[in-house]
């Protein structure tokens, strides 16, 4: 056996990915929607409305899931992008890193935090009024 079980996972998933971000970006194109609707056209001529409609059933449930995969990795990408920005400003408040993890309660805070430093003080300047 070759590999060790991380290895063929990340590979699995390294597959999956590539899968994903390519039907992803053909789905999107304008030639997908007329391939699907000339598919639609063709099954509801010849079989009847239910199979057509399992069939697109099926379709939709494991495009959904593909795209959530591709959504999933694209916005993993740009919080890690996002959290080394916020590293690398010194004036940057370091609660901010990861807040996509926190409640929307949380989240609510650091915003109204957030707000409340950029009203302007006396002096003209953001700070705390």
């Amino acid at each position: 056996m070759t590999g060790t079980k991380h290895e063929r996972q990340q590979g699995v998933d390294g597959v999956f990915s590539a899968f994903a971000s390519s039907v992803a970006k053909w789905i999107g194109s304008h030639w997908a929607f007329v391939v699907a609707a000339v598919l639609v056209i063709v099954g509801l001529l010849t079989t009847d409305v239910e199979e057509t409609n399992l069939v697109i059933s099926i379709v939709t449930l494991l495009m959904v899931l593909v795209l959530q995969n591709t959504q999933n990795r694209d916005s993993a990408a740009l919080h890690l992008k996002l959290d080394e920005v916020v590293r690398a400003e010194p004036e940057a408040r370091d609660e901010i890193r990861g807040a996509e993890s926190r409640s929307a309660r949380e989240i609510g805070e650091l915003t109204r935090e957030d707000s409340d430093s950029l009203v302007p003080s006396s002096d003209g300047r953001p700070g705390d009024g």
